[in-house]
């Protein structure tokens, strides 16, 4: 993504509070519709890559795992520890938005909440195996997408050369895809101006009070992950001092705040987990693994996004469905691209799978392109982390003394 592109979609957000405002008061309604139009048309753009990218992504990320009679070991530690990570930023992240709630209080005027689609256990169990394949990819059944995608890998991971044009199919399908995502963002300022047009149309300026509480909420979770959680794991199942650990990895951190992309980081970050003593088969599986599979900040991200636009618009998510934003962050989140943004595409994907109205993304556009910034260091902090934890564990099983050198 182009730098200019995160400055023109908050000028194009603030010009369309502006002009939404405006040209309500004066009842000019075909702009309006005019301007809602050209943002539906940008996310349905999202949602139309959101299906072979977290097929394509979540296939491969299995797939790439490796010579499972020769790596289980570091394999299982690997995707246990991402997993965990993983679960545990998202458990901050819903902690944080259901105690603060900044979504509520924001008074949609005699607007009605959209419907929250009934859910019940067994409907979610049945929907982890579809039994159409290419009906649960056309209608886009969540449950059902991940299982069919993480089913692939498996069987790309034990299918051998058999399974090499598969994969090789796959990987092109996510470079292309990937590409046209870049094109879509670049034309993501004018989508933000039509959605944010319509948005001020509709709940007027105040929608920027819940909006702020809502950037507060993601930060702070990111803060306390990645200061307070991965720290606390390094240092007790890495045996190593965390603030000796990361002074190695300084300059991949910063790589990742200022590109907002682990996986343009992976070059800096190899290098530095060169320096900081970490072993070549760890450094040269787990962290590459991780640019791809790893994404604790996004996954935080977007079950908080996810919350948020659900208060905003007054829906109360039961305990069942907000499990399923928990489940559906995860994995969208190991589906996302390490790429600026990577985690907005996405998004719908978490949105849809409890009925949350995809307009809603509007407001959490804007501010996507910083918040990106955070989550991606957080995101890179957890490979870093990783690669200690399971160095330690695969080639110093018996260390227990907390190491840290300089």
């Amino acid at each position: 993504m182009s730098r200019r592109v995160p400055v023109l979609m908050a000028v194009g957000f603030a010009l369309g509070l502006v002009s939404g405002s405006l040209f309500s008061a004066v009842g000019l309604e075909l702009f309006i519709q005019a301007s809602g139009l050209i943002g539906d048309l940008f996310l349905r753009a999202l949602l139309m890559v959101v299906i072979p990218l977290i097929v394509s992504s979540l296939a491969l990320s299995v797939a790439h795992l490796g010579d499972i009679s020769r790596l289980s070991r570091l394999s299982a530690l690997t995707v246990t520890y991402y997993l965990a990570t993983n679960v545990l930023a998202v458990t901050t992240g819903m902690i944080l938005v259901n105690l603060v709630q900044p979504g509520v209080g924001f008074r949609l005027e005699e607007r009605e909440a959209p419907p929250v689609p009934s859910l019940k256990l067994t409907d979610l169990i049945l929907g982890i195996v579809p039994s159409n394949p290419v009906q649960a990819l056309a209608e886009g059944q969540t449950l059902g997408i991940i299982f069919l995608s993480l089913l692939v890998g498996t069987a790309l991971l034990f299918g051998g050369e058999r399974g090499a044009p598969v994969r090789k199919a796959l990987d092109s399908v996510l470079f292309l895809t990937v590409l046209i995502v870049t094109w879509i963002l670049k034309i993501a300022p004018i989508g933000v101006f039509g959605l944010s047009v319509r948005l001020s149309a509709e709940f007027g300026l105040q929608i920027l009070i819940p909006l702020s509480k809502y950037v507060t909420v993601v930060i702070l979770g990111l803060l306390l992950h990645g200061s307070i959680v991965l720290p606390l794991i390094a240092w007790i199942f890495g045996r190593t001092s965390p603030i000796r650990y990361l002074r190695h990895f300084v300059s991949a951190l910063l790589t990742a705040f200022a590109t907002s992309s682990s996986s343009a980081t992976l070059p800096v970050t190899i290098e530095c987990a060169e320096k900081a003593g970490i072993s070549e088969e760890v450094r040269g599986f787990v962290l590459p693994l991780g640019a791809t599979l790893n994404m604790d900040g996004t996954a935080l991200y977007e079950a908080v996004a996810a919350l948020f636009v659900a208060q905003v618009y007054g829906m109360t998510l039961s305990f069942s469905e907000q499990a399923l934003v928990f489940l559906t962050a995860n994995l969208a989140a190991i589906g996302a691209a390490g790429i600026p943004a990577g985690g907005l595409v996405t998004m719908p994907f978490v949105f849809q799978s409890v009925g949350l109205p995809l307009k809603g993304m509007a407001l959490i556009l804007p501010v996507d392109r910083f918040l990106d910034m955070f989550r991606t260091a957080v995101n890179v902090e957890g490979d870093i982390v990783g690669a200690a934890v399971v160095d330690r564990l695969t080639q110093n099983p018996g260390l227990v003394k907390v190491r840290g050198q300089s």
